[in-house]
């Protein structure tokens, strides 16, 4: 049987001090990405977990490749949102979202199923930064992704929902400002 979040905290309540330690060290010594979440809940430096995802996003998206992998930097992008604080976990999508639409403007291969998790990631970046009005970097990132999914959409055809969320947050910033 697979263990559970509540199977795992009712194992950790019975754990004395000395165990839990042991513990740790173990999950700490089993994986780099245990050792990258350790040291940023720890030590308070997502550093290398950010690093992590930047090189897993350079990876993934690049247009030599022959085949699109996106599971190993979304994984990345994860592990980085468990520290991230809210303005900083917008930018990391942020730079998802960019760096998805150079290579689709390199590389015309593009499933429904990626349009799809492009679209519902603009969508929470666009949510997020009306949360965030006062950012105004934050603010024109969106707006030049905005602007590229409207660049896009006339050249291939392909990002008319992405436009529309688009179009919907500049209707609601204007509202909000």
């Amino acid at each position: 049987m697979a263990l559970t979040l509540s199977r795992l905290r009712k194992a950790l309540e019975v754990m004395d001090e000395a165990e839990l330690r042991e513990l740790i060290e173990a999950l700490y010594k089993a994986s780099t990405d245990n050792k990258r979440l350790l040291a940023a809940q720890l030590e308070g430096d997502s550093s290398e977990l950010l690093e992590a995802y930047v090189k897993a996003l350079q990876k993934c998206f690049d247009p030599k490749k022959s085949e699109l992998k996106v599971a190993p930097v979304r994984k990345a992008l994860q592990n980085y949102l468990r520290v991230a604080s809210p303005l900083e976990a917008l930018q990391a999508k942020i730079r998802y979202v960019r760096t998805a639409l150079a290579y689709w403007d390199k590389v015309a291969y593009w499933t429904e199923q990626h349009d799809t998790a492009l679209g519902n990631m603009f969508e929470e970046i666009t949510q997020g930064t009306l949360q965030y009005t006062e950012h105004q970097d934050l603010l024109e990132s969106v707006h030049k992704l905005g602007q590229e999914f409207i660049a896009q959409e006339k050249k291939y055809g392909y990002f008319g929902w992405q436009v529309e969320i688009y179009r919907s947050f500049e209707d609601k910033l204007d509202v909000n400002t």
